[in-house]
């Protein structure tokens, strides 16, 4: 137990002769051992439990957040310097391990472990014999009340509760199992007599092996002895073969170095009988030597020897623990560092359980704050624990910044609204936006990408829909002389918005023919544009549209300006208001606005749009609906996503407009293209390994019809003055923008046309 501890001032040996039949409390068949142990002295007085004194630094100290904020954490100095708060931050409290401690007991009263204390916990058989002379015989295993502290103080380091109360262990909700190894005491006994064999306060070297058999065959994940000593023989051959079984079940023994100055804490001792001469088990073997909370070692110390590699420094000196009355005291010795490092093992255990003693030992070396001379030393070993680094994932800088290449092309989407925008952004990032990465050791995190699925704007302003005229705001200036007009502003599809050509004339009595180019085509009704305003906004090009006798047949075509979809339209309407239009969209790079940002080159979408149109004159009110229906066809694309089967989408507008004020007053309510049904396929990345590079990918089904839909309801009113120059005001109110549950657009406007 490393038993050379400052606050109890005490040192002993227990020394065995191999050559001997029986000695006071031991009888080791073949062989014999020697143990620095636990002493009879009385406990110190109970101390208040100080709040360790933070390491200086160049900088102020962060105020702690999160576990690291509380004051039973900062009291807890092997805790604190593990950084283990990380772990306690993310749910990771050693819930469900077993440490197996193998000492002198444990205090079963104290709230400390209350519930979890196993029900396995045991003291062990031991053979005696009363005298020199005196035939051996068996003494039954004691009670595991702790009467001397040591086992109890070692706990606490590794599993004392976070209860608001003294310190708490570094895996606070772990269970423990008590293994006592504590010797008979035969002093006074003499010859012939039957009184119970008492139990002493030393370790008896024969009963470790027992102890790491029976902590291994009832479910200990790591176990701590911090106890130094030397056996040969039989007892020796023992404990090699229990630490066998050790390695068999992928489990991890921690021991403490020894508190003698210079001290080779391998050569001839416990470890090497553990680790074998060949040290064939040492990579399921850590020693742990103690520091204080600022990291500094003792100047007398002994040390891990050709194992310093594996070797793991945590706090042991000064630090508050619980003893065997229930008190807190402050200890120090190497043997408060081995529970230290045994907890950080048990919370990287529950996180992975499928990593064994071997990867976890590797782990807790390979992410040690180094200290010391720059790498392993004989002061620091392998440097000191760190909880927070060893949870974290390891692997090259390169493969970190390669997995977020991976998830940024499979995520490089750019999702418009008649897919539901936002809400359909989200359920893809869902499936795409993240995935497993394994470290260097095999373990797997959550890994989310960057910068994710993205949404193209498709807002109320989208598609300049408000620089539209009225219907009843103007009327063609025809000079029926030569038939030819300098610009047209009629209720139709061709508007002025930059510097338009346009001419019309009369061919027979009652026609009008109207050519007009640099217009814009297909802008919709109301203030809102047009249907298809996330497809193909603010579209430029031409139109051609004769009208006599209440009939009229156009013909228009265009491209966006945003996105390059080109528009031809042609369209008919017959006396009494009725007509229909027929619309082809065709897009590349996208697919009524979704575009594949990384594979964008090849996708095509061809969409056929048929329109229903009506327009009446009520009561001095110019009525007028639009319903659409779409088809789309998707050529081409990548594997990253794929349509199955057609596009279908709707859309629709009412509006009703009257002379009010002087000027026109216009009431409409729209809902631009949503699609009804679309399905696709999408390529979801699934793991990568950082080290490999390996990635593993799975298709899947994703429907990204929208769960809502838009409806745009929008008030303008519009005046002609002076010089044939037009003033108009507006507000639109989107409800369910985006088709997406919940969303909410608001847009006014105000303009002066000055012709």
């Amino acid at each position: 137990m490393g038993m050379q501890e400052t606050d109890r001032a005490r040192r002993l040996a227990l020394i065995r002769n191999s050559t001997a039949i029986a000695m006071a409390t031991l009888l080791a068949a073949c062989g014999g051992g020697a143990v620095n142990g636990p002493a009879t002295s009385a406990p110190p007085a109970s101390v208040p439990a100080p709040t360790p004194a933070p390491a200086p630094a160049p900088a102020p100290t962060p105020t702690p957040t999160g576990a690291a904020s509380g004051a039973e954490y900062q009291a807890s100095g092997a805790v604190v310097l593990a950084k283990a708060a990380f772990a306690y931050d993310r749910g990771i409290t050693g819930k469900g391990m077993t440490i197996a401690v193998i000492d002198s007991g444990i205090n079963r009263s104290t709230p400390e472990f209350s519930g979890r204390i196993s029900a396995d916990s045991t003291g062990f058989e031991q053979k005696v014999a009363r005298c020199g002379t005196c035939a051996p015989e068996t003494v039954p295993p004691y009670s595991i009340d702790d009467r001397d502290g040591h086992g109890t103080e070692v706990a606490s380091i590794a599993a004392a509760a976070r209860n608001g109360s003294g310190p708490q262990g570094v895996a606070p909700d772990a269970t423990i199992l008590a293994l006592k190894i504590s010797g008979a005491d035969v002093n006074g006994l003499t010859e012939g007599s039957t009184a119970p064999v008492p139990e002493s306060n030393q370790p008896n070297t024969a009963l470790i092996a027992p102890a790491i058999r029976y902590a291994v065959d009832h479910g200990a994940f790591v176990t701590v002895m911090s106890i130094n000593g030397f056996a040969t023989g039989q007892i020796a051959s023992d404990q090699h073969n229990a630490m066998d079984a050790v390695r068999t079940a992928d489990r991890l023994f921690v021991e403490s170095v020894s508190n003698e100055t210079g001290k080779d804490s391998f050569g001839g001792q416990f470890a090497q009988n553990l680790v074998g001469t060949d040290l064939a088990n040492k990579d399921w073997f850590l020693f742990a030597i103690g520091v204080d909370q600022n990291g500094d070692p003792r100047t007398e110390n002994g040390n891990g020897g050709v194992l310093a590699d594996r070797m793991l420094a945590a706090a042991g000196n000064n630090v508050l623990v619980v003893d065997k009355d229930g008190r807190y005291v402050s200890v120090t010795g190497n043997s408060f560092a081995a529970p230290a490092v045994a907890g950080a093992a048990a919370l990287l255990k529950q996180y992975w359980p499928q990593l064994g003693g071997k990867a976890i030992s590797r782990i807790l070396l390979d992410t040690a704050t180094d200290a010391g001379a720059p790498g392993i030393d004989a002061v620091f070993g392998a440097g000191i624990v760190n909880v927070e680094k060893a949870m974290q994932a390891q692997g090259p800088a390169a493969s970190f910044a390669a997995a977020d290449a991976v998830l940024a092309r499979f995520s490089s989407l750019s999702v418009s609204a008649p897919f539901g925008g936002t809400s359909a952004a989200t359920a893809i990032a869902a499936k795409v936006g993240g995935m497993t990465v394994f470290d260097r050791y095999g373990r797997d995190y959550r890994m989310e990408g960057s910068p994710g699925v993205r949404v193209a704007g498709s807002g109320l302003l989208s598609g300049a829909g408000f620089v539209q005229p009225d219907p009843m705001a103007a009327m063609p200036t025809i000079d029926r002389r030569l038939g030819l007009v300098s610009e047209y502003t009629g209720p139709w599809q061709g508007y002025r918005i930059s510097t338009p050509l346009a001419f019309s004339f009369s061919p027979a009595q009652g026609q009008t023919l109207l050519i007009a180019g640099n217009v814009a085509v297909n802008v919709g009704a109301g203030g809102t544009g047009s249907a298809l305003r996330a497809v193909a906004p603010s579209p430029v090009g031409t139109s051609t549209l004769w009208e006599g006798g209440g009939w009229s047949f156009g013909l228009s075509s265009g491209r966006s300006r945003g996105t390059g979809a080109s528009l031809r339209t042609a369209s008919i309407s017959i006396p009494g208001g009725l007509g229909f239009e027929f619309t082809r969209i065709d897009e590349r790079g996208s697919a009524l606005g979704l575009r594949l940002e990384a594979a964008s080159v090849g996708l095509a979408a061809h969409t056929s749009m048929a329109t229903l149109t009506a327009r009446r004159v009520t009561m001095g009110t110019a009525l007028s609906a639009r319903a659409s229906v779409t088809a789309t066809r998707v050529d081409g694309g990548s594997e990253l996503l794929r349509f199955e089967g057609p596009l279908t989408g709707t859309a629709f507008s009412l509006e009703g407009a009257r002379l009010m004020f002087g000027g026109v007053a216009t009431l409409g309510l729209s809902s631009p293209l949503r699609v009804e049904r679309a399905r696709a396929s999408i390529l979801t990345p699934v793991s990568y390994d950082l080290i490999s590079g390996d990635l593993v990918t799975a298709r899947t089904s994703i429907n990204l019809t929208p769960d809502a839909r838009e409806m745009d309801l929008g008030l303008r009113w519009s005046r002609a003055i002076a010089s044939r120059s037009t003033l108009r005001f507006g507000v639109v109110r989107a409800f369910d923008a985006g088709h997406v549950q919940g969303g909410s657009d608001v847009a006014a406007f105000a303009s002066l046309f000055i012709r």
